[in-house]
């Protein structure tokens, strides 16, 4: 499979540990990847660029982000990473799903605020 930096993959090093991170720099040439390294079963290796062998890298699935508690969690990446960018766009995309979540609660109330229990409106 393909990647491209910037994609989020997994993969081992040389030395066989794991690696959670995304890529950062491709070199076709040489047939390796560097991986910025956000998790590692080796907690050295978290929070640096690895250089893997292409073959070893494995794209990660993506997820469609509707779910608060994954939006969270993300930030959390956005904040170890220290990308501003992309904190901000998932603190955006976590209050948009807060507002929808409200206005779905004041049109439940409203409608059934309107009617009395036999279901006649009020």
């Amino acid at each position: 499979m393909k990647v491209d930096i910037g994609d989020w993959v997994l993969s081992k090093t040389k030395d066989g540990e794991l690696i959670h991170g995304y890529i950062e720099g491709l070199d076709e040439r040489q047939g390796v990847a560097t991986v910025f390294s956000v998790q590692s079963d080796n907690a050295e290796a978290v929070g640096k660029p690895i250089v893997v062998k292409e073959r070893w890298v494995r794209k990660m699935p993506t997820y469609a982000l509707e779910d608060a508690e994954a939006i969270r969690s993300l930030i959390d990446l956005a904040l170890a990473t220290r990308d501003e960018g992309w904190f901000r766009e998932l603190s955006g995309m976590l209050s948009a799903l807060a507002e929808a979540k409200d206005l779905k609660r004041a049109e439940a109330y409203s409608a059934s605020a309107s009617v009395n229990r036999l279901g006649y409106p009020v």
